[in-house]
């Protein structure tokens, strides 16, 4: 019986070579793309699922509360909580704290001379929490010498030019340390593999916290307000996070508020803590440059890849009905044989069942081709063992076993419900709506198309704002050169270089590397408002022009603040600082007084030293402009309220960046005399420079991603839908062949006959519109609510996914139409 089901498939399968061929290309296509969106949301939801325990793994969090300001989450802490939580919490095994170097510490190794940006302070167990693979030495204890390095392998052969270089000596120079700037020399003492992609953890060396130039020990006294560091725990076997996360409020009421309030016994500061699991830290809604990913849009990927399988079934559906009446004669003739209507079911799924498994063959190849190109484009390390990872096989085998019975048990069901002495006869053969079955589902079809055609659109639109209009800066040609601190001589020096527009020096905070707030009182009121230094030209590199008011101007000699002595400068203030100080209008607010919490000459090891807010007197500052809600950060987040002034260039909290804007006609020879003006003034200190729109690009690498898997996932189901639209054309032009002949012969012309046939596949498209529509605009539109600034979903976007989709359907369909219109109609009645 099975092997007179398999012969008759195929029979089947060869005389309708070309249908079948379309079937099979539109089924693995629609497989292959599923395939490959599957890897990428696996990869994305199992980050740090390689850590041997990390079930028991957690990173510490923390709420702030403060009566001048939002709520704000963080993900880093103060230096002092690791040592408070390990007394308090006797259920946690291993307790470690990571910290960028945050200024890339200088590393010396002979002609070796890098800024390296992946330099991180870890505490001694950290890698007893992330035990990755091991190269060569002990990670676990390394660290618990001051002077010990852990590095990666791309690390090793970086500075070393080997695998496993222990016992190797690197100069360290850590620019950020409140002691010597002198380089200190530091060991390897084991050697890592490279992280794992699906990880966060990005570092490539790894000092230890009690290494005297990793500034920890001065950190732990400034108190639990200082949140530098992200705080790992891991639990003892049996503990339960939910136990601790209950006993934290008592904790932090014992340990944490009594420091804060001596700290700051004004502001009224209410702080929680809590433990998230690090295999959901990065499924959560996505905090820009961070990496992490937003699982509704992880979750709105994987139901995109699903759809492109839906709309290769509704193909294969539409094609069997479609061909239902080329079986009739069989059916007549096995039911006259005795076959049961249960028999031929089993066929016809049987059949439906080897296109399908044909199609998954084909999508499994074309999986394995181009998935080394696209972890090249996302730089992933996606794998697709299919027979070794028995879960993925088994979700291919029921995903192709569901869409091959969904798919075959409707035609099935209409092929064998023929009766044998109607179809042996010559009657009609046409099961009942059989017609109306197959217009809606190309309707259905068409309205998942335009669904992810204005969903791309939508995606690249908001994109395109966010990069380049959103920020209301202008970043295309400015240069950004970290130095420590950013001197009148070096800011001159590159002014002078040929190509060089203009140059300005502006602290970490400006271009929002790191945020400062300060607790302002002006206009009645009392509001923390975030603070910049920056210099004379600042505004005028990025374009930003005042609302009201002036710019910074240097024939002001009072604007700067090296000239006003224990006095605090002028400030210019954004419109959110307006609207937050209540004040009516940008130009109500020139002339007023802002009191502030002004240092006249913030060092960083006075920063460091810790009380430094309760000791500062306020000072006024007059208003003398207002600027545009600019950010260099996320059009996800709103921009907060902040001022800026024009500081002392003696530290690298005040000024540490200077920010270049060049001629792009002369871009190609400006930067090679930029490195040489750098070599001369900058005393040895490596170059560390990038473009302000990479840095932006950094921010939105993720978003981008999205849009183009959404754009190539578009591009995808049109090819599928055209592959279903073709064959269903060319069989309905078959079909309408006597009828177009008899049309013909009564006087139609060519051009009637082609309207009527593109008319035929034309309103399914229409009502599919009116489908999509409406529901595209709720889905995109509770999109772009998770950002704070966005574009309008314009009507013209509607209306030309509307005429896409149509284009589409009609140049499918197009060229069947124009041969059977122009064909002879005494060809046509000979037909049959």
């Amino acid at each position: 019986m099975f092997r007179n089901y398999l012969s008759a498939a195929i029979r089947n399968l060869a005389r309708n070579g070309p249908y079948a061929g379309v079937t099979i290309a539109g089924l693995a296509i629609a497989f292959a793309a599923a395939i490959l969106i599957g890897l990428y949301v696996r990869d994305q939801m199992s980050f740090d699922h390689w850590v041997p325990a990390y079930q028991r793994v957690f990173l510490v969090r923390q709420g702030l509360t403060n009566a001048l300001s939002k709520p704000s989450t963080e993900d880093t802490t103060s230096a002092p909580l690791a040592d408070a939580m390990k007394l308090d919490f006797p259920e946690l095994q291993y307790v470690a704290r990571y910290r960028n170097a945050g200024y890339p510490p200088s590393i010396r190794r002979g002609d070796i001379d890098v800024a390296e940006r992946d330099f991180e302070w870890v505490d001694p167990d950290f890698f007893k929490i992330f035990r990755v693979a091991v190269v060569a030495g002990d990670p676990a204890s390394a660290l618990g010498q001051p002077d010990a390095l852990v590095i990666t392998r791309s690390a090793a052969r970086k500075y070393f030019g080997k695998d496993a270089p222990i016992g190797g000596v690197l100069q360290v120079n850590v620019l950020e340390a409140a002691t010597s700037s002198a380089a200190q020399p530091m060991r390897v003492a084991a050697v890592i593999e490279d992280w794992p992609k699906n990880s966060n953890l990005t570092g490539a060396v790894f000092g230890s916290t009690l290494a005297p130039g990793s500034a920890t020990a001065q950190l732990d006294r400034v108190g639990f307000l200082n949140n530098t560091f992200d705080l790992f725990v891991e639990l003892k076997p049996g503990a339960s996070a939910a136990g601790i996360n209950a006993a934290l409020p008592g904790f932090v009421a014992r340990r944490v508020l009594p420091s804060i309030q001596r700290e700051t016994p004004n502001e009224h500061i209410g702080v929680k803590f809590w433990l998230e699991p690090i295999g959901s830290a990065h499924l959560r809604p996505v905090d820009f440059g961070t990496g992490e990913v937003d699982l509704s849009v992880m979750i709105a990927i994987g139901v995109i890849g699903a759809l492109i399988v839906i709309i290769a079934a509704i193909n294969f559906v539409t094609l069997m009905t479609a061909r239902a009446s080329r079986r009739a004669v069989e059916v007549g003739v096995r039911k006259a044989l005795g076959a049961s209507r249960r028999d031929l079911v089993y066929q016809f799924v049987g059949e439906a069942m080897l296109y399908v498994l044909l199609a998954l063959i084909a999508a499994v190849a074309i999986a394995e081709i181009v998935l080394p190109a696209l972890n090249a484009v996302l730089q992933r390390n996606m794998t697709f063992d299919y027979l070794g990872d028995w879960g993925l096989l088994a979700a291919m085998l029921a995903t192709a076993a569901v869409v091959g019975l969904l798919a075959g048990v409707y035609p099935a069901l209409v092929l064998s419900a023929y009766r044998p002495a109607s179809v042996l006869k010559g009657g009609p053969v046409e099961a009942a709506g059989g017609g109306r079955v197959r217009q809606g589902l190309v309707v259905a079809q068409f309205a998942v198309l335009v669904v992810l055609l204005l969903a791309a659109v939508t995606i690249a639109r908001q994109t395109e704002y966010a990069v380049t209009r959103g920020t209301h800066v202008n970043q295309d040609g400015v240069l950004l050169l970290a130095a420590s601190p950013c001197s009148d001589t070096l800011r001159d020096a590159m002014r002078a270089v040929p190509g060089v527009r203009g140059a300005a020096c502006a602290s970490p905070n400006a271009i929002d590397l790191s945020n400062s707030i300060d607790n302002v009182a002006a206009n009645g009121r009392r509001v923390n408002l975030t603070y910049a230094s920056v210099d004379f030209g600042f505004f005028q590199i990025y374009g930003v022009k005042p609302l009201a008011g002036r710019l910074f101007d240097p024939a002001f000699p009072s604007d700067d603040g090296a000239n006003t002595g224990d006095a605090a400068p002028p400030v210019i203030v954004n419109a959110a600082a307006v609207r937050a100080l209540g004040i009516t209008s940008p130009q109500a607010a020139i002339g007023q007084t802002i009191n502030w919490e002004y240092v006249a000459d913030l060092s960083l090891k006075t920063a460091l030293s810790g009380g430094l807010e309760a000791q500062t007197p306020y000072r006024p500052s007059q208003i003398v402009g207002v600027v545009p809600d600019f950010t260099f950060g996320s059009v996800k987040n709103v921009v907060e309220p902040s001022f800026f002034y024009v500081g002392r260039k003696t530290d690298m909290l005040t000024s540490a960046v200077l920010n270049i804007r060049l001629d792009p006609a002369q871009m190609t020879t400006t930067i090679p005399r930029i490195d040489k003006v750098w070599k001369d003034v900058s005393h040895g200190q490596p170059l560390q420079q990038f473009f302000a729109s990479q840095f932006m690009l950094r921010l939105y690498i993720d978003t981008l991603i999205q849009g183009a898997f959404i754009a190539v996932c578009g591009l995808i189901a049109v090819t599928v839908a055209c592959l279903g639209l073709f064959a269903l054309s060319s069989y309905t032009a078959e079909r309408r062949t006597k009828e177009i002949g008899v049309r013909k012969a009564m006087g139609a012309s060519s051009s009637d006959i082609l309207k009527l046939l593109l008319w035929q596949f034309t309103w399914p498209v229409l009502i599919a519109c009116l489908i999509a529509w409406p529901l595209a605009f709720l889905v995109m539109n509770w999109w772009l609510q998770g950002f704070a600034y966005h574009v309008d979903q314009a009507p013209w976007t509607f209306l030309a996914a509307g005429a896409a989709a149509v284009v589409i359907a009609l140049g499918t369909v197009l060229f069947q139409a124009l041969r059977v219109s122009r064909a002879k109609p005494v060809t046509a009645l000979r037909y049959e």
